[in-house]
């Protein structure tokens, strides 16, 4: 179908990149592995989500997108994320489990080959202990893992105690999807390790946490498109109010 360049859907933005995330791997476990990512203005953002609904029919129910699957045919979704307020854009990812021949009019990439990446994470398949099989989870980019570990052996290295615990404090916050939390576990190994090696027992170790976050099961949270274009350049409503608790279908 072609696409309507004037079509408007008022779709669903995340406001909160752990969410955005997890429905990311949500969708990826349900066959929906191939995938474009990119960045939009708001303002354009309703008018992209209405060219993909036009070609793609983005808005289905989960009940239709399951029939959809089950019955051989193509399912697709958008999803949007807002990182911050101070900024006009969103990033966004059209995900589609196969039926049949791949539309060609997207460059679509493949889960399996090449992985979804979101902010220095990357979205992967691993094993876990009594799993009957490989689940999907996130995890620290091969190149953002390197420049955290290395921060970190610089920071102890330097003396660089203040810019130590900052790193710290960033890295125990990182969303505690399986994957992070088990590259958090060997920062801490590695911190240990590398202070009891460079610096003097005198020296005292900045605190690290004992508790690395944990993941559960989260609600959507976000707002509407056209309630965000009326609040862009401002601050977005309250994230626990009504009108910003929703579903992304």
């Amino acid at each position: 179908m072609k696409a309507d360049a004037t079509l408007f859907i008022d779709h669903f933005v995340f406001t909160k990149k752990t969410v955005y995330m997890q429905r990311i791997s949500d969708l990826v476990g349900t066959g929906h592995i191939h995938y474009v990512q990119g960045v939009v203005d708001i303002e354009k953002a309703g008018f992209l989500a209405g060219k993909f609904e036009a070609r793609y029919t983005i808005c289905q129910t989960k009940l239709q997108a399951s029939r959809s699957r089950k019955a051989g045919m193509p399912s697709t979704r958008l999803r949007f994320l807002r990182r911050n307020e101070n900024t006009t854009e969103l990033d966004w990812i059209l995900l589609q489990a196969p039926g049949g021949e791949l539309d060609k009019s997207e460059k679509w990439r493949n889960a399996l080959e090449d992985r979804v990446s979101v902010t220095g994470y990357e979205l992967v398949r691993i094993t876990k202990p009594n799993e009957p099989r490989p689940v999907w989870t996130w995890r620290y980019s091969r190149v953002q893992h390197d420049e955290l570990r290395n921060s970190i052996i610089q920071g102890i290295r330097q003396k660089r105690d203040r810019d130590l615990q900052a790193l710290i404090h960033s890295i125990w916050r990182s969303p505690g999807f399986a994957g992070i939390r088990e590259q958090v576990k060997k920062f801490d190994s590695l911190i240990k390790v590398e202070w009891k090696r460079a610096r003097k027992a005198s020296e005292q170790m900045p605190d690290i946490p004992t508790r690395i976050g944990y993941v559960r099961r989260l609600k959507d949270v976000g707002i509407k498109l056209s309630t965000l274009r009326r609040n862009v350049g401002g601050k977005n409503p309250d994230e626990d109010s009504e009108e910003s608790r929703g579903s992304a279908a």
